[in-house]
């Protein structure tokens, strides 16, 4: 990991502590899950991502001109698995809403994903919301919202 990447790693973590909010135990194991399926998702495990899908997903990323499904985020999943490798991942939860067996969380997220075919550097950061059933125990994405705010690419 280069200097800048470094940096930018050692300037989350403190702000993270800054910024630490107090969660229930019950929104903590929410935010819990939701972490899982982002380690599933920057490379951990294809298809554990892809489960953590609800069949009745409908998302909608701010760089999209229309809801996706959750066949097309499985297109997108098979299209893109591997082409890139995550250094560093990272969410901050904001904020918890919890209703029974559905929850809202709003979190900021950070990654740095490397080009496996031009060995690029992109530092993303951004906000999201998703919206989480608990179906049979496990928690899957019914809906979610956001996108990159900035994203810096090394040279």
């Amino acid at each position: 990991m280069n200097k800048k990447s470094l940096l930018v790693v050692a300037i989350i973590f403190f702000a993270g502590l800054l910024n630490a909010q107090s969660f229930s135990k019950s929104e903590q194991k929410v935010i819990d899950a939701v972490k899982s399926y982002w380690s599933d998702s920057v490379g951990k495990d294809k298809n554990a991502w892809i489960d953590a899908f609800h069949d009745s997903y409908k998302g909608w990323d701010v760089d999209n001109k229309v809801v996706s499904t959750k066949e097309n985020n499985i297109k997108w999943i098979n299209y893109n698995w591997g082409k890139s490798t995550t250094l560093f991942w990272d969410i901050t939860p904001i904020g918890v809403v919890l209703h029974d067996d559905i929850a809202v969380v709003h979190y900021y997220y950070t990654t740095i994903d490397k080009d496996k075919e031009s060995g690029k550097e992109t530092t993303t950061k951004g906000k999201w919301t998703d919206v989480i059933l608990n179906d049979g125990g496990e928690w899957k994405l019914v809906a979610d919202h956001g996108g990159k705010i900035e994203s810096t690419t090394s040279e």
